[in-house]
């Protein structure tokens, strides 16, 4: 598996989670580079900004979310909270157990689960809030 490539097939609609997701792409993507995987302790540093740049965004998707009253938002919020958990358990296991994780292994994780988070949840909600801002251009 090559490192992920952004297309439009990933695009929300909405630029400022676009832009979001095109960061969380290329911090992950720093896990495909065979150099970072093979040190530990680039990897938990590229563990914790993953960790940390997905709240910010999950916040502001979230936020978004409760804005425009999405209906699924309960069980969306629900997957960012299990991935923001799989990751801290990732990086936790990783200092525990010196690095038996290999980078190779978070790297399929995140970027299997990510492509497919945007792919199939957050275009859902890009739809949604699509059709909601043509509704009201019509009122």
């Amino acid at each position: 598996m090559g490192p992920i490539q952004w297309s439009r097939w990933m695009s929300v609609g909405n630029d400022a989670l676009d832009e979001d997701h095109r960061v969380l792409i290329a911090i992950v993507n720093k896990l495909y580079d065979e150099a970072n995987r093979q040190d530990p302790a680039l990897i938990e540093a590229i563990l914790n900004e993953l960790i940390a740049y997905t709240r910010h965004h999950f916040a502001e998707e979230e936020a978004q979310m409760e804005r425009r009253n999405y209906p699924t938002f309960a069980a969306h919020k629900a997957l960012h909270d299990r991935l923001t958990q799989q990751v801290e358990s990732y990086r936790d296991d990783f200092r525990a157990d010196g690095g038996r994780i290999s980078g190779e292994e978070v790297f399929l994780f995140c970027s299997d689960w990510l492509g497919k988070h945007i792919l199939k949840e957050d275009t859902r909600f890009g739809e949604y809030a699509g059709n909601e801002a043509e509704m009201a251009v019509a009122e």
